[in-house]
């Protein structure tokens, strides 16, 4: 048990580790012995958690939507649909803001995949994103059942929009620098 422990916490040390380094040298220039360096172990401890840099980056990708969709789930509690749709998107752009470098670095990696890795990288994503369409189709379905939303209105096409929205306005963030918390104004 203290064993699995042990390799838990180093796996997520690395990890922690990996994301300074690729937040700070890229994905392209960053190499294993950068990140063993920064996790403070020796190279070959961080090739018996990763075969790759590229293994590690899922990894940080898998952890990063897993800590994003858990601070969303909770939001789901909320009664008022419309109030958790607003909680949930507020928790993805507070998190856009303590983790930005993350979202830069999924965004600049683009041409630093081959192709077989950028589809299993993309499976991961389409994985992720179904969830959330998920959770977005549930709260408008409950809108329009609360009388909150048109019923004409198509959910698919809603929570598209929504999730096209959320989306461009991260990207935005990403490329001009993350606003900080105290210069939003409080959503009404």
């Amino acid at each position: 048990m203290v064993r699995t422990e042990t390799r838990a916490a180093y796996r997520e040390a690395i990890l922690d580790a990996a994301t300074r380094v690729f937040g700070r040298l890229g994905f392209q220039d960053a190499k294993m012995a950068d990140i063993a360096a920064e996790a403070g172990v020796a190279a070959g401890t961080v090739y018996n958690y990763f075969k790759n840099k590229e293994e590690v980056f899922r990894s940080i990708l898998q952890r990063t939507h897993e800590l994003v969709y858990q601070r969303i789930l909770v939001h789901q509690r909320l009664e008022d649909p419309i109030e958790r749709m607003r909680a949930s998107t507020r928790e993805a752009f507070d998190f856009l803001e303590e983790h930005g470098a993350l979202f830069l670095l999924y965004v600049s990696i683009g041409g630093g995949f081959d192709w077989a890795q950028k589809r299993i990288e993309q499976a991961l994503i389409d994985e992720n994103h179904a969830r959330y369409f998920a959770l977005s189709q549930a709260t408008l379905r409950d809108a329009v059942e609360r009388g909150q939303l048109r019923s004409d209105l198509s959910i698919e096409r809603l929570a598209v929009l929504l999730s096209g929205l959320t989306d461009a306005t991260i990207f935005s963030w990403v490329r001009t620098g993350c606003p900080p918390a105290s210069a939003r104004k409080p959503t009404p």
